[in-house]
């Protein structure tokens, strides 16, 4: 197949065929197609859910060529091998986002939401999900989304789908810009707090923590900002989780002479969605 794809992009002037990733040893490709000219919904963040409805709180709508292909895996192999497996492929891709196990939500939204496939459904534990971008040949943009998954009979499986595109494809701009107008208020939640595996993800949160680091010194001494924890059973593990989230946000963010207020109160504020990631509140003080 690649190169039956390489040998078309000589012969067609104009047309540009991706080069696709080598699959993992020993994946069975359950399924493969080819779209041209679809209508992409790419989620680049946490998912929220309100009135129902379950989205990423940062969406994008892209046209471009699509070309999906799902494995099924063999037995007691790690997701976090698969997912490294794909990534070294994609070394010298920008990372757009990241989250692992709980921090994706549900496994039925990826599933039945973005890859319209019910086999991909899994436990929400046992999930992993990655956005890279890196240029295209002829000018335009590639974007690849991987989800692993593992399904309650264990078994693994892998949805990789990749699109060719020329529509502008980016997270750090309308982030940075979310996150300053959320700040023009006195208080509420920021968006852009990315979390995998209980730790701090700096790459994903870095618009973020680049607007933070940013603010002017009199902004850093009003704003105070507070981490919440909301997935384990007992308070005081949520609280110690969100601590720990705080001092990394606060190392993270760490710029000039005046540092930011940064605190961790695990779940003792309402959840501002109906899933168990961490989030991240402010409020400028004395009030605006």
């Amino acid at each position: 197949m690649l190169r039956l794809l390489l040998l078309l992009s000589l012969l067609i002037p104009g047309v540009s065929f991706a080069a696709v990733l080598e699959g993992y040893a020993g994946a069975r490709l359950q399924d493969e197609q080819s779209r041209p000219g679809v209508n992409y919904r790419l989620v680049l963040s946490e998912l929220k859910r309100s009135q129902a409805t379950t989205f990423g709180e940062h969406e994008l709508r892209v046209k471009g060529d699509l070309t999906r292909r799902v494995w099924a895996l063999p037995e007691h192999i790690p997701l976090e091998d698969v997912t490294q497996f794909f990534s070294e492929q994609l070394s010298g891709a920008e990372t757009l986002y990241a989250c692992d196990g709980l921090d994706c939500g549900s496994s039925h939204f990826w599933a039945n939401e973005i890859f319209s496939n019910s086999r991909l459904v899994g436990r929400d534990p046992q999930q992993q999900y990655r956005v890279f971008k890196q240029p295209d040949a002829q000018g335009g943009t590639r974007v690849f989304v991987l989800y692993v998954v593992q399904r309650a009979t264990r078994q693994v499986l892998v949805n990789l789908d990749e699109l060719t595109t020329r529509d502008a494809v980016s997270v750090e701009r309308d982030l940075a810009e979310q996150i300053n107008q959320a700040l023009t208020a006195s208080h509420g939640w920021l968006p852009g707090f990315s979390v995998s595996r209980g730790q701090l993800n700096k790459t994903a949160s870095e618009p973020l923590i680049r607007v933070l680091q940013e603010l002017t010194p009199s902004l850093k001494r009003r704003l105070y900002l507070v981490v919440h924890c909301y997935e384990a059973s007992h308070m005081a593990d949520n609280i110690a989780c969100s601590e720990q989230l705080a001092e990394q946000l606060r190392q993270a963010t760490a710029a000039g002479e005046q540092q930011l207020n940064i605190s961790g109160h695990g779940a003792l504020t309402a959840a501002p969605h109906d899933g168990l990631q961490p989030a991240l509140r402010f409020i400028f003080w004395p009030g605006r």
